[in-house]
């Protein structure tokens, strides 16, 4: 597996150094960008929607770096995984895990030239073309689950194996409490409804909602982009993606064998539950943000930023409220190496 190795850490440089490139390259020229500046595509013919205080011309690097730092979580998580729970010979299995860190890698380097070509059209003022580029990263990402499904299947039907191998002791995961399980399972329940009703809300509302609609919001929590109604899906699209993301994170989470933490039994089932608890925190978060972004598209009214405001600081206090966590965690449940 070196060539695979190889091609990880150089997608990785490639992806993360493109973008830290273009970001460079905008610290350059950001004294001599104008004010207002467009900051904002169009999805439909790819010019400039929305001009704002050139302050915002960091929200693509911003955005593309926060991708693809959700990706490396994925990444790492995945490694960690002790077994994938298919019935696939141990070179299957590597096999399977190699694959699936390329795709995300692929994945990465995707996000990091959209979001390079992004910042170099902010920085010089153009728009990003006649819409071209945005629909040659549409239709890759329409293909990419197509012929990832193919792939896996055919490595899965190569290293299939007719006999599940025995659990040798040692490879059990910590097996977490009713109450939290009782609490996970009401939080996606309530996550995934609360998107889920509202998608059902758009469908019923689609034939009554005019062919041009508001669907994105500025600063001021007003429409500052309205285009055809079928962007409509946007929130639904995007929230979904998220779910989706921490939800393949938290199924990492419950299948890691091991958090490379040196804490007792105890604390690595109040760790894992922990991890699993903030995903889940993140998904309802995320599920009642876009939610209100799809019920103000239906209705076609600004967002209260006071409540958006709330969501995104409660979002951005997740990360160090965690990492404190874990770190008192570790300190009260430190392993005890046993005397001789």
């Amino acid at each position: 597996m070196k060539v695979f190795k190889i091609i990880h850490i150089i997608a990785n440089i490639t992806a993360f150094g493109m973008l830290g490139a273009f970001l460079v390259y905008l610290l350059i020229n950001y004294n001599s960008l104008p004010e207002p500046l467009g900051v904002h595509f169009s999805a439909t013919n790819g010019q400039f929607d929305v001009f704002d205080a050139k302050f915002f011309a960091f929200y693509p690097f911003v955005v593309g770096f926060a991708i693809l730092g959700l990706l490396s979580i994925l990444t790492l998580a995945f490694n960690k995984i002790r077994k994938l729970g298919l019935s696939v010979t141990e070179k299957g299995d590597k096999t399977i895990r190699c694959a699936s860190v390329l795709l995300i890698d692929l994945i990465k380097l995707a996000w990091a030239i959209f979001f390079s070509y992004w910042t170099y059209c902010v920085v010089h003022q153009i728009g990003m073309g006649d819409g071209t580029p945005l629909d040659v990263f549409r239709i890759f990402f329409l293909l990419l689950p197509f012929i990832a499904v193919i792939v896996f299947i055919e490595i899965k039907e190569k290293y299939k194996i007719q006999i599940t191998e025995n659990v040798q002791a040692g490879d059990t995961i910590p097996v977490m409490s009713k109450a939290f399980r009782t609490g996970h399972v009401i939080c996606n329940i309530a996550a995934f409804s609360a998107l889920g009703v509202l998608f059902l809300r758009f469908l019923l509302a689609y034939d009554k909602l005019p062919e041009r609609i508001g669907g994105h919001f500025g600063s001021d929590g007003n429409f500052d982009v309205y285009s055809y109604k079928v962007f409509g899906f946007y929130p639904f699209v995007a929230g979904g993606g998220l779910l989706l993301i921490f939800s393949l994170l938290t199924i990492a989470a419950k299948k890691i064998k091991s958090t490379g933490l040196n804490v007792d039994e105890k604390g690595r089932i109040l760790i894992r539950q922990t991890l699993i608890e903030v995903l889940d925190l993140l998904k309802l978060i995320w599920s009642l943000f876009f939610s209100i972004w799809a019920d103000c598209v239906i209705k076609q009214y600004g967002m209260d930023l006071t409540i958006r405001d709330i969501l995104l600081t409660a979002f951005l206090l997740i990360f160090p409220v965690t990492a404190v966590a874990i770190f008192v965690i570790s300190k009260k449940h430190k392993q005890r190496i046993p005397e001789k």
